[in-house]
């Protein structure tokens, strides 16, 4: 009797033993357990960035199906198996730890974040032990050591830095905050005022009145606030021209859920529009000084609001995919990881994804000067843009100038171009 019972011992040893060592089968359960509890606390219970019905259901979805996986990987799964699903679970985790976790923990902490720090390590420790079992047998170690590092630098490029990117578009968490500078340190006169937008919510901005009776809003780009705007605001007010500079929803002061894409904010432009032109004095026309994302909404928001009389578009980029399939250059990496991040994007957003910019530059004649910096991609980007519409779109390419910051390498030159529109669009025929 205790012969059989070393047999049936023996024999259930040799059955585990290809699943890993008893060490590695408590880690890897402690891991999926942590990981499966912060899917669950996250994105079902406590959903952060106000996501759409569709994203809710895709996200119960994945979770139900990694649930299937989870319990595949710890009780029933095929040894050759284990592997590829620690990798897929493991690298599926980064990217919700690189595109919301980690940048919603520098700013402010709330519980689920914590279990997400330790969601983050658990796919880590995952991804360890599925290099291990992928490539058991490989040797020399380093020859492992090698393959492992070079195929997860892959996979983070294919797979988890888009996804991530998208993720913190559409989930980013705490307001990018203000910081303490105000028009006043420009020696400046302002209020700070809080505008209705069109579905009511109160939009943060600062307000700079007129002198000449004409009046140019001025937008930041992602992850920006209003005190980024200053200096262009500056330059505008000294020429007398009324000067708006908002928060995006969702930055500094201004409440809601934030949009990295900008997909929805032309119409909050409008709203803005309006109530500028309300302003006693002000005419029936606004200017719009945009930086990065604020030159595409400026741009979108053209298309349907010709009460924007001109623009000055520092850094447009890709506010779609169909916009970023235009850079010249594209290699098949680079088209996999935009067509993947605007994808999701797509999938994960509630708003409604807007018209390519070339579209909307096609769609109005208001005169627009198109400014691009030194990054290649931006270059090549803005001169397809500006291609699109020539007859009433100027380019004004500064190699040498970081992303949208051209104003500080050339700034006497970039303000005689902008005021120059300004002037010649929102001045003509006022005495």
């Amino acid at each position: 009797m205790d012969a059989v019972a070393d047999d049936q011992s023996v024999a259930s040893i040799e059955l585990e033993r290809p699943r890993g060592t008893g060490r590695e089968l408590a880690l890897r359960r402690a891991s999926l357990l942590t990981i499966g509890l912060y899917a669950t606390v996250a994105l079902v219970l406590f959903p952060d960035g106000s996501p759409s019905r569709r994203a809710r259901l895709v996200e119960l979805a994945l979770i139900t199906l990694a649930g299937f996986v989870v319990s595949a990987l710890v009780r029933r799964a095929p040894a050759w198996s284990l592997g590829p699903g620690s990798l897929l679970l493991g690298f599926g985790m980064l990217a919700p730890g690189f595109g919301a976790i980690l940048e919603r923990v520098v700013r402010r902490t709330w519980p689920a974040d914590l279990i997400g720090i330790s969601a983050v390590v658990a796919g880590i420790a995952l991804i360890v032990l599925g290099w291990r079992r992928v490539l058991r047998g490989v040797t020399p170690s380093w020859v492992a050591v090698a393959v492992a590092l070079a195929g997860s630098g892959i996979i983070l490029q294919v797979a988890v830095y888009p996804a991530a990117w998208a993720l913190l578009a559409t989930h980013r968490g705490a307001p990018p905050p203000l910081s303490d500078r105000t028009p006043a340190d420009f020696g400046l006169p302002y209020r700070d005022l809080r505008i209705p937008s069109h579905d009511g919510l109160p939009l943060a901005a600062w307000w700079i009145p007129p002198e000449n009776g004409a009046a140019v809003i001025v937008l930041t780009g992602s992850g920006s606030t209003r005190d980024d705007g200053l200096t262009h605001a500056r330059f505008l007010a000294r020429a007398g021209y009324g000067v708006l500079i908002p928060d995006f929803r969702g930055h500094g002061d201004s409440p809601g859920r934030s949009m990295e894409a900008g997909w929805g904010a032309d119409r909050d432009l409008s709203a803005l529009v309006t109530w500028v032109i309300d302003r006693p004095g002000v005419g029936d026309e606004v200017g719009v000084l945009g930086l990065s994302l604020g030159a595409m909404v400026a741009i979108t928001a053209a298309a349907r609001d010709p009460r924007i009389a001109a623009i000055v578009a520092d850094g447009p980029t890709s506010q779609t995919w169909a916009d970023a399939r235009l850079a010249p250059g594209m290699n098949p990496l680079m088209w996999e990881s935009w067509w993947l991040r605007f994808h999701l994007i797509k999938l994960l957003a509630p708003e409604p994804e807007p018209r390519p910019l070339v579209e909307s530059l096609r769609s109005f004649d208001a005169p627009v000067l198109m400014i691009s910096g030194g990054s290649r991609r931006e270059e090549g980007l803005v001169t397809v843009y500006a291609r699109a519409a020539p007859d009433h779109v100027t380019l004004w390419a500064l190699p040498d100038a970081p992303h949208s910051l051209g104003i500080y390498r050339l700034p006497g030159e970039y303000r005689r171009r902008a005021l120059g529109l300004f002037d010649r669009t929102l001045l003509q025929g006022r005495s």
